[in-house]
């Protein structure tokens, strides 16, 4: 039986993989919402992502609140961050949740509906483009079929 695996477009990895996705990051547009979590700020992962951001011209709005498992509102409050800065295009830095929370976000912002109406159903319309930036291993959010 055959095996068939369903991976992200570009994965980069490794010492100065951040840097070396500037011009990837560039590519998926203009403004991006960051979503993360309040460890990530205080580690100051979120400034090395923002440094990375800062030194290709790409703009950003941060949404560090993730600090459990996403649910209802904190999806809402994202996607609200998102419509009001006119972002284009998403990026998570953080564990499962953050990345999980982005691409909720995406889906809710492009459908202009609630997160609590996709129950059973199947996304069809093209998301945003979207960057998942793993701190962590084990939750393999990062490569899970929603990545886009």
């Amino acid at each position: 039986m055959a095996n068939m695996f369903l991976t992200p477009k570009l994965i980069v990895s490794g010492d100065g993989a951040l840097e070396a996705s500037s011009e990837n990051l560039k590519s998926l547009g203009n403004k991006a919402l960051v979503v993360t979590d309040s460890m990530m700020v205080k580690l100051g992962n979120l400034d090395r992502l923002t440094n990375v951001l800062d030194s290709t011209g790409i703009e950003y709005a941060v949404y560090s609140e993730i600090d459990s498992e996403p649910c209802d509102y904190m999806i809402e409050k994202g996607a609200n961050i998102y419509r009001e800065n006119a972002c284009d295009f998403l990026i998570s830095i953080g564990g499962g949740s953050p990345i999980d929370s982005m691409k909720a976000i995406a889906a809710v912002v492009t459908y202009n509906c609630d997160i609590n109406d996709f129950m059973g159903k199947v996304i069809t319309k093209q998301l945003p483009n979207m960057c998942a930036i793993p701190t962590t291993a084990g939750t393999g959010s990062e490569a899970t079929q929603i990545q886009l």
